[in-house]
């Protein structure tokens, strides 16, 4: 057993001279590096068809009535959580329209919304934002992320037409909005933040707030 444990050592590489332990452990790290890369590539869920059945409480051969494997399965994910998240920020924006919000505040409505959609559904942002998305799908298909950017546009261009305009154009300014937002939400996720959902609300009106203080009239 050790015999054949060695013979695999000397085949995957040469043992580094006594005394270059700092060469092995950089080496580790890079290939640590070139894997978790492969795994950002990778479009597939990380949990088996089967986990999913069970936790459903249906047979692992029922998952295949609907989903052809996983690749089918993580597109649905995703294009679900973008569907989801656009109908609560249009929520949103219904409500602060309708108690006679100005487009300004019902903005601002959305960004909150995309962030509570984000905290509460953090597995599923993962899905949607962690991964190679581009690969999900047919191909030509269109990127259920494209439902999101369209929102975001719409937005703005609501601002628009009530004589608010931007030097970058309203997708440059949609890109800024959603790139802080989603940027901030990433930081509050990770041992960075506090995970204090008012910190993360305050981020949201002061970013909302930048972006309309940078338009003109």
């Amino acid at each position: 057993m050790n015999e054949d444990r060695g013979k695999g050592t000397d085949t995957a590489r040469r043992r580094n001279p006594r005394g270059q332990g700092d060469r092995l452990r950089a080496e580790i790290l890079a290939a640590v590096a070139r894997l978790l890369d492969q795994k950002i590539a990778d479009s597939a869920l990380p949990v088996s068809l089967r986990e999913v059945a069970r936790e459903v409480g249906i047979a692992p051969q029922s998952m295949y009535l609907h989903f052809a494997d996983k690749d089918q399965l993580a597109h649905a994910v995703a294009e679900d959580g973008y569907q989801r998240v656009v109908a609560a920020m249009r929520e949103a924006d219904s409500r602060a329209a309708a108690g006679g919000a100005d487009t300004s505040d019902r903005l601002r409505a959305q960004a909150n919304a995309f962030c509570a959609f984000a905290i509460a559904e953090r597995g599923v942002m993962r899905m949607m934002f962690g991964h190679d998305a581009s690969r999900f799908g047919e191909p030509g298909q269109v990127h259920p992320a494209r439902l999101l950017w369209q929102q975001w546009v719409d937005a703005i261009h609501a601002c628009e037409k009530e004589g608010l305009s931007w030097p970058d154009g309203s997708e440059g300014v949609a890109m800024i909005l959603w790139s802080a937002l989603f940027g901030r939400f990433a930081l509050w996720t990770s041992t960075f933040g506090h995970h204090d959902e008012e910190e993360l609300t305050s981020f949201v009106d002061r970013i909302v707030g930048a972006v309309l203080r940078d338009a003109h009239r």
